[in-house]
């Protein structure tokens, strides 16, 4: 019979015959096994499940946020990318009464990061605020991996991470340089060696730590501060510990042996972040106040408490009420004493941040109490890894141990982090999703070269200058004070004392005053009274005054006092001069003007109201322009410094000959 099975060819193989499954298999009868859900994929893959979670509640948080966004902190975007470079190169920007600051270098980084979205700034805002807490806990999720914690630690720290309230308060309230520091600062804290022996430390990676330092650095003068006065410290430190050595061979000497791996490594850790971000590092220097502020318009941060419960607060932040596990987490870490780095790095940036948040600053055009967001980045990066790896070595000893103390913080701990991370989401899609202050736009000005606005916010009469559109990205950074004089005058023209505040205000080529709705009508009869105003329009949004006799931008002022305007471009200006007189230009003093008649320069001169002008004795050609050799300098200096540490922290090649045969082969 099996013979006879065998020779015949139609009757078909059975799998058993070829040896790859059982006998006993039957194909007809198989059965298959159920497919998984979607829930139940997220469930076994946890790092789906968070990336999904953090998507979907942002996206229902940022509903009402759709399209080019501004506020809080954050100013209008530009056009394009290409306006953001023209603004780093100028040495002159047409804010205010006209500033010549540096620029933050952080304006290029946007520049090339929105070439993601073709060179569209504004979308590639809206998708960055979108997507932030996303970002956020894929970067805390690397980090906590790198740092040896399991997948499902990883995830947790991630997602408690991206629900912390100083992400959220950051996008509500528009802190764009916050916001870039949450997502540098773990990859950069997981890669920085958990010592202060750099001599050990290879040069490769020397220069790409201070790669990292000096792009966070761009985004926060403070973090910039605090590791230069770090770094300067350990240099001296590393200098003065071979005093001796150095009295016995002489310091020239001394600096020529090769046996300086730490004082160098020190050096170069010092200077490099600071060189890769002049002229703007420069310009901190000679500023120190500009230390204190974030990138974009001030808005004051939270009460002391707010500060130590680490939600740094503010407008339109998370409540109070909402509590965050990281305090926890640091007790913690205090008492195991396990991991004294991290501990001691966040009790020292709690401290300085409860020191800061007290001190009112002034800057950007604006002034509110310091916001410290960034110091508590840090600070929950510093302790968020070493607490998970604290919990996930006790977890199984809990399990083996009777019921005690520990099981019930664990719990704690737990429920804590739960119903904080859960709180946080609810407010984020719900009150938090109205909560962006949008800046009140300063289109409902009329569309006028510099005009002085005028209005009250909380009670609080504020003033500014604008030039006719809305403040841009960067604008706010390069915003220096208004000149004494005429601050002077306008605190006189409110009060109602100043008779030829008018004239000083018109000289400052201020040719209308705005007085933006709430119309304080007691202010409006005092402007109208005191002359020099005329009344031109008045609507929903606001009373307009044209100030009378206002100078142009650039004029000339001949002999018989006859004041007659010339060509004027953004910037400079060129024209025909018909008579020798007197060049006024209604700009800030500043040293870097040039006045260029028939090719030769004339002296520049400062008015007693800090106008620049210019005593021209010819006829001719003239040309205004302003001189930023100074800020040119320091950009190629900068630009030969970034190319020079690029090329020193990539891998280094190998000569031919240096390669092993085994690998040729």
């Amino acid at each position: 019979s099996d013979l006879s099975e065998a020779e015949n060819p139609d009757e078909p193989m059975s799998y058993a015959d070829i040896g790859i499954i059982d006998e006993n298999f039957d194909d007809q009868d198989a059965i298959s096994k159920p497919r998984k859900s979607n829930w139940q994929t997220l469930r076994s893959r946890p790092l789906l499940f968070g990336l999904a979670a953090t998507f979907l509640i942002s996206l229902f948080a940022s509903r009402n946020r759709f399209g080019g966004i501004s506020g809080g902190a954050l100013p209008v975007s530009p056009s394009g990318a290409a306006d953001l470079f023209s603004k780093y190169i100028e040495s002159w920007h047409l804010v205010g009464m006209g500033s010549a600051a540096s620029s933050p270098p952080w304006l290029v980084i946007l520049a090339i990061a929105s070439a993601i979205t073709f060179g569209k700034v504004w979308l590639f805002l809206s998708a960055f605020f979108l997507l932030m807490p996303t970002l956020a806990f894929f970067v805390m999720y690397r980090s906590a991996k790198r740092f040896g914690l399991s997948i499902q630690f990883s995830v947790i720290g991630g997602l408690l991470y991206s629900f912390s309230p100083v992400i959220w308060n950051s996008i509500n309230q528009g802190r764009l340089g916050t916001l870039a520091v949450a997502l540098i600062a773990p990859i950069f804290l997981s890669l920085f060696p958990r010592t202060l022996k750099f001599e050990t430390i290879g040069w490769r990676k020397i220069y790409s730590l201070t790669l990292l330092a000096a792009l966070l650095a761009a985004f926060s003068a403070i973090f910039l501060a605090l590791w230069t006065a770090i770094f300067i410290f350990l240099f001296s430190k590393s200098i003065f510990d071979r005093r001796s050595e150095i009295k016995t061979v002489g310091l020239i000497k001394f600096f020529m042996r090769d046996d300086l791996n730490l004082i160098t490594r020190n050096f170069a850790l010092m200077l490099i972040p600071a060189l890769l971000n002049v002229p703007w590092s420069a310009s901190v220097i000679l500023h120190p106040t500009q230390i204190l502020l974030d990138p974009g318009l001030p808005l004051s941060g939270g009460s002391l408490l707010n500060v130590l419960l680490l939600n740094p607060g503010g407008t339109s932040g998370i409540p109070i009420w909402i509590l965050t596990p990281f305090v926890i987490f640091l007790i913690a870490l205090i008492f195991s004493k396990r991991f004294t780095f991290e501990t001691t790095a966040a009790i020292g940036l709690l401290a300085l941040a409860s020191l800061l948040s007290q001190i009112h600053i002034i800057g950007h055009g604006s002034s509110g109490r310091v916001w410290t967001g960034s110091l508590i980045i840090f600070i929950e990066i510093l302790i968020l890894s070493p607490a998970l790896k604290i919990a996930s070595d006790l977890i199984p000893n809990l399990r083996l141990s009777k019921l005690g103390i520990g099981h019930f913080v664990s719990v704690s701990t737990v429920l804590v982090s739960i119903l904080s991370a859960l709180a946080t989401g609810g407010w984020a899609i719900s009150s938090g999703a109205n909560s962006l202050a949008f800046i009140s736009s300063l289109s409902d000005t009329p569309s006028r070269p510099k005009t002085l606005v005028i209005g009250r916010v909380n009670e609080q009469l504020n003033y500014f200058i604008t030039r006719g559109s809305d403040l841009e990205i960067g604008d706010p950074d390069v915003a220096i004070t208004t000149p004494n004089e005429l601050q002077k005058a306008i605190t006189e023209l409110i009060s109602g004392v100043g008779i030829s505040s008018s004239k000083l205000i018109g000289s400052y080529g201020i040719q209308y005053l705005y007085l933006r709705n709430p119309v304080d009508e007691a202010i409006a009869r005092t402007i109208d009274g005191i002359g020099g105003f005329t009344r031109s329009s008045s609507t929903k949004s606001g009373v307009t005054w044209q100030v009378v006799g206002s100078y142009s931008r650039l004029s000339t002022m001949d002999a018989t006092k006859a004041i007659t305007g010339l060509n004027s471009t953004q910037v400079g200006g060129a024209d025909e001069l018909k008579s020798p007189g007197t060049v006024m230009l209604a700009e800030k003093f500043d040293t870097g003007w040039k006045l260029i008649v028939n090719s030769k320069e004339v002296e520049l001169l400062r008015s007693p109201i800090g106008l620049p002008y210019f005593e021209v004795a010819e006829v001719g050609t003239l040309t205004l322009l302003h001189d930023g050799i100074r800020h040119r300098a320091f950009l190629s200096l900068q630009l030969i410094s970034l190319l020079t540490v690029l090329v020193l922290s990539l891998p280094a090649g190998r000569r031919r000959r240096e390669v092993p045969l085994e690998e040729l082969s």
